[in-house]
């Protein structure tokens, strides 16, 4: 059994949004409509550099800070309550694997934020592929040495969870602490 949580609204605040209106300085929704279609996937799955992403945001007209970006993106993270004592029981007793569709930036993030904590980090810019492909989920699988039918996802998205259980593993539809904790028991986890 692999234990994998989702980073972003599962274990940590995800500033995204945030982030992206002190760069641009407009609301998320009209950023989103201006930003070229599948520009951020890409960053995500490793197919382009950051700047490049800088690039296609300035190239496609909108207005871009990435001081303010970082600055806003680091300063917004912070453990969701009740999780990061979640995932140190797991660890405890289990195997534990970040799995997150989430640019270089994870690195920062995993340094700064999951220290002390013994879990491997799998992201989507290092598998070049995004949840909820069933190609991230085997690739995982394969990179920590275990069957995909031995995953157990917690994630924020149904669709993730979904997909994994598609493929034969569990999935623990991520709304607070409790519930996680409470469905990875009924799951089986043991130390929880």
């Amino acid at each position: 059994m692999l234990i994998v949580f989702d980073l972003m609204d599962t274990l940590l605040v995800d500033p995204f949004q945030a982030a992206h209106e002190a760069a641009c300085g407009m609301p998320f929704d009209r950023f989103e409509q201006s930003r070229p279609d599948g520009l951020y996937h890409r960053l995500e799955r490793g197919e382009i550099t950051e700047d490049d992403y800088w690039a296609g945001l300035t190239n496609s007209g909108l207005p871009w800070n990435s001081q303010n970006f970082h600055r806003m993106r680091r300063a917004g993270y912070a453990w969701i309550d009740g999780m990061r004592e979640l995932v140190a029981d797991c660890v405890a007793a289990h195997p534990v694997a970040i799995g997150s569709n989430y640019p270089d930036w994870i690195d920062e993030v995993v340094d700064d934020h999951l220290t002390g904590l013994d879990v491997a980090v799998f992201a989507s810019c290092r598998l070049g592929v995004r949840k909820p492909a069933p190609e991230f989920f085997e690739r995982l699988a394969t990179k920590a040495g275990v069957a995909v039918t031995d995953l157990v996802l917690v994630d924020d998205k149904r669709i993730n969870t979904e997909a994994v259980e598609e493929l034969g593993g569990t999935g623990v539809h991520f709304t607070n602490a409790a519930d996680a904790r409470a469905a990875l028991r009924t799951a089986g986890v043991a130390g929880v």
